[in-house]
Order: C-alpha cells, then sequence, then structure tokens
C-alpha cells in the first residue's frame, strides 16, 4: 500500500500540517514529533487538544537544522 503523506517537493506539503505529518517528513517517531512542538523548536498553534504548524515553520526548522 503506497503511502499517501510522501510529497516530492516542499510545495506539494500542506499549508498547515499535523504532527502526524511530520513524522514521515523528518523520519521520526511520534513522540519525538510531539517533544519538538512541545519544546517550541517547531511553533505551532494549538487548537483543542492538537497542534497546527504553518508549513514556513517547519521550512524554518529544516532550515535551521542543516
Amino acid at each position: 500500500m503506497q503511502n499517501k503523506n510522501i510529497y516530492q517537493n516542499i510545495d506539494q506539503l500542506p499549508l498547515v500540517l499535523r504532527v502526524d505529518d511530520l513524522m514521515p517528513i523528518l523520519k521520526i517517531g511520534r513522540n519525538a514529533a510531539y517533544a519538538l512542538v512541545r519544546s517550541g523548536q517547531i511553533k505551532a498553534l494549538r487548537i483543542g487538544n492538537s497542534y497546527r504548524i504553518p508549513r514556513s515553520e517547519l521550512i524554518r526548522f529544516l532550515g535551521e537544522s542543516a
């Protein structure tokens, strides 16, 4: 079964991502993804019980990590 969350380039990412979207992109587990968001390394908006991450914030994080 093919994974729908595989993106060919950064422009194909949705404008707003969920923590579950970060996992395959960064090749990390759920706990690591939540740790990045909770620590503020990746800035996110908390809406109810979930986090939303702007695509621009993921790009910023990747640029700083390179």
